[in-house]
């Protein structure tokens, strides 16, 4: 090679180059996770997914582990009393009848100032 003139190696291009810093390689695939598991919750209130991997087992449990208690506690929905199912009116409290309209069905039941309420807490 020639440079103004002066032919040039090898050796004195590398040594020409030597103040550059060396080349780092590039970031490598990522394997996929042998262990993998995304949890569906709220973070101070707001929807949030938390997903949780590992290699091996062990490091999934640790993984695991490490973020139990991150996610808000669920919030459980009040409890209809024992043997009470869609027909019970969680809100009043009442048993409520089964209404056929037009093809239709619902439950509902008069409220003590003459509505009609379905047990949702939206007046119908």
């Amino acid at each position: 090679m020639s440079t103004n003139g002066v032919r040039q190696t090898d050796e004195s291009i590398d040594t020409l180059y030597a103040w550059f810093p060396p080349q780092t390689p590039g970031p490598q695939p990522l394997p996929e996770a042998a262990f993998s598991i995304t949890l569906k919750g709220r973070v101070d209130g707001q929807d949030a997914l938390l997903t949780i991997r590992g290699m091996t087992p062990e490091a999934f449990q640790a993984n695991l582990a490490a973020v139990r208690g991150l996610l808000d506690a669920p919030v459980t929905p009040p409890a209809l009393p024992q043997g009470q199912g869609k027909e019970w009116c969680a809100v009043h409290g009442t048993k409520m009848v089964l209404q056929t309209k037009e093809g239709r069905q619902w439950h509902s039941h008069k409220t003590a100032d003459g509505a009609w309420c379905k047990g949702k807490g939206v007046r119908a």
